[in-house]
């Protein structure tokens, strides 16, 4: 099996193309079942472009296109700043958006639609993983921030780090490391400095800042770099400049299928998931709601995630994903298990001064970094 890939494509959504598919056939033909044909319909969806699109117009966009008649138009990427301007100026030119946490944010109901699960039949709605059903937004893939490590400085026969405590441990596991600097966007490595200081995963939230920033204490002086761009640990561990590093499922996934000399395990790893939602007055109201059921029924999401890295929200996706390419995916049964959600509504929350939970994180972790 070939892995071709676009390093253009944002860092977190890196698409890879499988070649020679064992579920590219007549099984994944058939759509999502309750979805009828639209008279004069039309759609304006918004994600990714690079591969990314390549791979969702093929698996979502194209059949969703031919089996309710609704022509979509493509637009890329997607941009929370003119959703809401849209949204503010009365002027909707969206229909439905992948994001990641404006479905969670406080005033989400200002400048989304609610989810109409009433369009969903059972089997999606039965199949969906909790985390993926919320109010003003549905799930349409999950990746993971794990822990990555080069097999030349640990190798098959020698012991590896299995869990963040061992990962702070430069005794027991000496070498430099990396980890992602915490920004609006990624908040990973505060949980990971929690768990190493024998937090239990399901135990994370509310998250204990001074503690977390204690246990950061621990491991400065071990990390090399604190990286922000995707592609970094795997050049950093390839390289040899660092020995371990937390990094994004897909891009280790990728590298060690070229050959590269790193692995990663799933134990501890946090998933974050993305979301389709449907912008507040969009003027295709109705085809967005199908769009989003479409996407969210488990051939659909077989089809995309036969495509990516990245893992299904709906269970029952994993009937029609080749089990080899399933074991690299996030959320197999297995590999999910051993990982924690990440809690967007958490993040988004604002105390008494306006500042979200990421906010007050990101203004403690600059002063921290510069210490």
């Amino acid at each position: 099996m070939t892995y071709n890939i676009n390093p253009s494509r944002p860092t977190r959504r890196q698409t890879l193309k499988l070649i020679g598919t064992a579920t590219s056939g007549a099984a994944l033909a058939i759509g999502a079942p309750g979805i009828l044909r639209a008279q004069e319909s039309k759609l304006v969806v918004v994600s990714g472009g690079g591969s990314y699109e390549e791979s969702i117009r093929k698996a979502i966009i194209d059949p969703f296109q031919q089996e309710t008649g609704i022509t979509v138009t493509y637009v890329s990427p997607e941009d929370d700043a003119k959703l809401k301007a849209q949204v503010d100026s009365n002027n909707v030119q969206w229909d439905v958006a992948e994001v990641d946490t404006f479905a969670f944010r406080p005033d989400a109901s200002k400048y989304l639609e609610e989810i109409d699960y009433g369009v969903f039949d059972k089997e999606t709605l039965d199949n969906l993983v909790p985390e993926a059903k919320t109010t003003y937004g549905v799930g349409s893939y999950v990746y993971s921030t794990v822990m990555a490590f080069s097999t030349t400085e640990y190798p098959a026969n020698k012991p590896r780090p299995r869990s963040w405590a061992e990962f702070w441990d430069a005794d027991k596991f000496p070498g430099p490391r990396s980890l992602k600097t915490c920004s609006n966007s990624d908040v990973t490595t505060i949980e990971f400095a929690l768990l190493a200081a024998g937090v239990p995963k399901d135990k994370l939230y509310p998250i204990d800042f001074d503690s977390g920033f204690a246990s950061l204490d621990r491991i400065k002086s071990h990390i090399t770099k604190f990286w922000s761009v995707g592609a970094e640990p795997g050049q950093l561990l390839s390289n040899r400049e660092v020995s371990m590093s937390s990094a994004y499922n897909g891009r280790m996934a990728a590298l060690k299928t070229q050959g590269a000399a790193v692995d990663y395990q799933w134990n501890e790893g946090e998933l974050s998931p993305v979301y389709w939602v449907v912008p507040r007055g969009a003027k295709n109201r109705a085809a967005a709601m199908r769009f989003v059921a479409y996407q969210a029924s488990a051939q659909a999401q077989a089809r995309l995630n036969n495509l990516i890295f990245y893992g299904p929200m709906n269970r029952a996706a994993f009937k029609y994903i080749d089990p080899k390419v399933a074991a690299d995916l996030p959320t197999t049964p297995e590999n999910i298990a051993k990982q924690f959600f990440r809690d967007l509504s958490y993040w988004e929350t604002k105390d008494l001064s306006g500042k979200s939970n990421t906010e007050i994180l990101v203004e403690r972790w600059i002063k921290w970094t510069a210490s």
